[in-house]
């Protein structure tokens, strides 16, 4: 608190700030991404009120793979910014000397024999981007990796990449309110946003439909699959293209996987103690229009079906939970973080891969928001190439 303001103050609000600790800001949206904000923000002496509709990491944070990586994304530009997501990830434990919500250990996959040309491809073309990835074979992994491996054909080959992680979501996103609590940020759950108002074009309040209002300088939308509404406030189209994904978590005895694990039939990672996370995109693909699935609906127990398949030690394991989560994804697949200009103080911070970029996006924001620099792994990422008028 009380430390200059660079230029960022003086051009987000016609309020004439001198100092961080005269900012306040309202970050709408609890998960990773909002509470990564929230703490930078905080941090750096910001008044920073965090506005949950819900509660924290109720909504896709919460029911996600929270697969930390960047081996699946393409172009180049948005590998980077997901290699730098994943970089950011091993700083925070850094930082904050552990981090016990952060699993690293790897991601292990399976490659199908129709898709190893296409893989081998793939694997060159992250090794030429400096990525670390490994070619090995089914009876190595089940040597040295996970030798609860079920494979039949000991000369099949998976792909290991060493530096990939899954994340406790609900952990960190407590730790990280925590700290922004402690550095002075206040979390109100329960109660959505209802209405923000400008004057002369620039951010200046917000209402919650409790009726509470605050004056504000700067409002962050990190509102995942509700971050169209929120824009909606403001008269501001956001074009979204949301897709569900199941996640079932499933009781087991022992531990039958060390690591994050993709096959062709199942994806599977540790969840905690005696506990599994599954996923894959047939699961999703049957969802339809459902936003709300039992623990033992059909498609959570085929799953767990396939699972057995893939790994030993799953003949007593029983389905606990399904949770469907809305992927709140650009209309151009794109993530979506930084000023609008079409409104002083508005900022958005809207992606997919959430997990993976929360505090990555936390550092770049604030940094936007306080000195109004744009790094530039985020500079492609820019919300002003979609038409805000």
């Amino acid at each position: 608190a009380g430390q200059p303001a660079a230029r960022g103050l003086s051009r987000i609000s016609g309020y004439g700030l001198t100092e961080v600790a005269m900012l306040d800001v309202a970050v709408v949206g609890a998960g990773v991404v909002g509470a990564s904000i929230a703490w930078r923000l905080s941090q750096a002496g910001a008044r920073v009120r965090v506005i949950e509709r819900s509660r924290p990491a109720a909504g896709t944070s919460g029911a996600s793979f929270a697969w930390v990586n960047a081996s699946a994304k393409s172009p180049r530009d948005y590998f980077e910014l997901n290699l730098a997501g994943l970089r950011e990830h091993q700083r925070l434990v850094e930082e904050l000397g552990g981090a016990p919500w952060y699993h690293p250990g790897g991601n292990l996959v399976w490659v199908a024999e129709d898709e190893l040309p296409v893989m081998e491809r793939r694997v060159e073309e992250l090794l030429s981007w400096g990525y670390w990835a490994e070619w090995q074979s089914a009876q190595d992994v089940q040597a040295n990796l996970e030798p609860g491996l079920r494979c039949a054909d000991p000369t099949a080959r998976l792909v290991f990449y060493p530096e990939e992680a899954w994340v406790d979501v609900p952990l960190l996103v407590g730790t990280l309110l925590d700290l922004a609590r402690s550095a002075g940020a206040e979390v109100i759950e329960g109660d959505p946003v209802v209405a923000i108002e400008v004057a002369g074009g620039q951010v200046h309040g917000l209402r919650l439909r409790s009726g509470a209002a605050f004056a504000v300088h700067a409002v962050v939308n990190a509102a995942g699959p509700w971050a169209g509404r929120i824009a909606g406030l403001l008269g501001l189209p956001l074009p979204l293209a949301p897709s569900a994904g199941l996640v079932v978590r499933v009781a087991v005895p022992g531990e039958p996987i060390r690591r994050v694990l993709h096959t062709p039939i199942v994806n599977v990672r540790p969840d905690g103690p005696g506990h599994v996370l599954l996923h894959h995109d047939d699961a999703d693909a049957q969802l339809g229009d459902r936003r709300e699935v039992e623990a033992h609906d059909p498609l959570s127990w085929m799953l767990l079906e396939r699972a057995r398949q893939v790994l030993d030690g799953l003949e007593e394991a029983d389905v606990v939970a399904a949770t469907v989560g809305i992927r709140p994804i650009p209309a151009d697949e794109r993530s979506c973080i930084g000023a609008v200009s079409a409104v002083g103080g508005y900022y958005e911070a809207v992606t997919h891969s959430g997990v993976t970029l929360g505090p990555l996006i936390g550092r770049l924001l604030a940094q936007e928001i306080l000195t109004g620099e744009v790094e530039p792994v985020a500079a492609p990422f820019r919300p002003d190439r979609f038409p805000r008028g």
